[in-house]
């Protein structure tokens, strides 16, 4: 702020008359009464950048209730009472995510969560199909199945708030993401291996 403060000083005293009775010193009377006025130019300025910084949810800080509140934030799938951490990064995933129903879409989704899963999609069994193929009527091609490991931790990260959990294990989120992404019709059968 120290050189911002002097560039407006400066620049308030170029735009002083020429003449005597108009002293371009920056230590002279009329150079402080400037560097007065100049500190509140600095301000707006550092206001300004504040503004830009909190264009992002990253960097969000004032305005992280409206960035929340814009995303619908925090859903039932936050949990009860989610960490600062917790509600960033779930503000993160909505802000990055672009939409989609393919598996890789739901695949991409959990990896950003910090799940490593895969996806059975089920069929209909038809006339010519091998036999000893699973049976599955018309219904199963709405199923999928999220395969994931049975035990799914998160760890405290440097930045997180102070007494956070060091490490909490929960597959809650996951499911509920999923269930609230997936088309209505669609049914997800979750395999916890």
């Amino acid at each position: 702020m120290a050189s911002s403060l002097a560039s407006y000083q400066n620049a308030l005293l170029a735009l002083l008359p020429r003449g005597v009775a108009w002293s371009k010193d920056a230590d002279s009377e009329l150079g402080k009464l400037m560097a007065g006025i100049a500190e509140e130019f600095a301000r707006i300025d550092e206001r300004a950048q504040d503004l830009l910084n909190e264009s992002l949810p990253s960097q969000a800080s004032e305005t992280f209730d409206e960035w929340e509140s814009e995303y619908g934030l925090p859903d039932p799938c936050s949990g009860i009472d989610p960490t600062f951490q917790e509600r960033l990064t779930a503000l993160l995933q909505t802000y990055k995510m672009q939409g989609g129903q393919s598996r890789n879409f739901f695949v991409a989704v959990a990896k950003t969560m910090g799940y490593d899963i895969t996806i059975t999609e089920y069929g209909q069994r038809l006339y010519g199909d091998h036999y000893g193929d699973l049976y599955g009527g018309e219904d199963w091609v709405y199923v999928w199945q999220v395969n994931a490991a049975t035990i799914n931790f998160k760890e405290m990260h440097y930045g997180d708030q102070w007494g956070s959990l060091y490490r909490s294990w929960s597959n809650a989120r996951l499911e509920c993401v999923f269930n609230r992404l997936k088309h209505a019709h669609m049914h997800i059968i979750f395999s916890y291996t």
